[in-house]
């Protein structure tokens, strides 16, 4: 079995991406900058009301976790991916563009369509997502493989997995398979709204389970109920060994094993947020599987997600590794 740098579990979703006004969200009643679980039926209306005001949605392969796995893949690493696409053309797509970005294709396959994600971008970057799970919400023990585990350094999860029974079972099932082997975890709590429906069981899974979690301060603030962000990385950092909490345009705060550094921000006009904090665990969790500090794993992460930010889609569309050695002359 071929050896990993990060094997990702999570959504497999076919990214379909529009730049809409913000009379377009209030038009259609949707809270703008979280991720809504919608049906078909409504992500179809809400297409619908694009093609009626001739507003254009680009069609890409996606997902938070894949995001991220591509990302490693760029900067050089080894990634593999699993979660379960549908045996249609979005899934058939979805496998040769994951191929073609170099990350291993552990995907499963049902009958049923593949998910989707419908992502509205506004005038200002924020993006609101409305996801149809499909067939990835049917995922169970026997998609994620356990010689894959066995073969990587870190186990990544996201916080999406959390939202049906039997990929809650699946990924308890992966995650007792890590322990087992002493494969250390990553898990991204993914969305403040994600955090609100799964709390309890976030933390338990940071207690017993996860070496790094990734965050913004919104989803920290909600699973810990405080605004205090020095309180959230004491907390947090009793749970596990690292954490990464970024902080938008004000940067990030990574902790390790006590220790407290502070990333920069990058000066960058924001085009699309959708991805960047995808970007940021791609890039941080490069450096921590290739001998990087703490420190200069955050950096890359943040230059990553720097580069996301600036352009439009949800990974970096350029050269990942000479963008590191142009901005922190670090050479990958």
């Amino acid at each position: 079995m071929k050896k990993f740098d990060v094997y990702g579990v999570c959504n497999p979703l076919v990214d379909l991406l529009s730049h809409v006004p913000e009379s377009f969200l209030q038009k259609l009643r949707i809270q703008k900058n979280v991720m809504h679980l919608v049906t078909l039926e409504q992500q179809q209306k809400i297409l619908s009301e694009l093609d009626k005001e001739k507003i254009s949605v680009e069609i890409a392969p996606g997902g938070s976790g894949a995001n991220t796995m591509i990302g490693i893949s760029q900067l050089g690493g080894s990634s593999s991916f699993s979660g379960k696409i549908g045996k249609d053309q979005h899934g058939k797509l979805y496998r040769e563009k994951l191929q073609g970005l170099n990350v291993y294709d552990c995907l499963a396959e049902g009958d049923g369509a593949t998910g989707s994600s419908l992502i509205l971008v506004s005038e200002d970057g924020a993006r609101t997502m409305n996801t149809y799970l499909g067939m990835s919400q049917e995922l169970i023990n026997q998609d994620i493989d356990p010689d894959v585990i066995q073969s990587t350094k870190y186990l990544y999860l996201t916080g999406y997995l959390w939202d049906t029974d039997s990929q809650k079972k699946a990924v308890l099932n992966a995650l007792d398979e890590a322990k087992k082997s002493d494969i250390k975890v990553a898990l991204s709590l993914s969305d403040p709204f994600c955090v609100t429906r799964h709390k309890d069981d976030f933390i338990n899974l940071l207690k017993g389970y996860a070496s790094i979690v990734f965050c913004n301060q919104d989803e920290a603030f909600t699973l810990l109920d405080t605004e205090i962000t020095q309180k959230a990385i004491e907390t947090l950092s009793e749970w596990t060994e690292t954490v990464a909490l970024t902080l938008g345009a004000f940067g990030a705060l990574i902790s390790h094993l006590g220790e407290t550094f502070y990333i920069d921000p990058l000066a960058v006009r924001v085009l699309d947020t959708t991805g960047a904090g995808d970007a940021f665990a791609a890039g941080f969790l490069y450096g921590m599987t290739h001998g990087l500090t703490p420190l200069d794993s955050g950096r890359i992460g943040a230059t990553m997600s720097a580069g996301v930010i600036g352009q439009t889609g949800p990974r970096y569309l350029g050269n990942a590794r000479k963008l590191i050695k142009e901005k922190l002359n670090i050479i990958i």
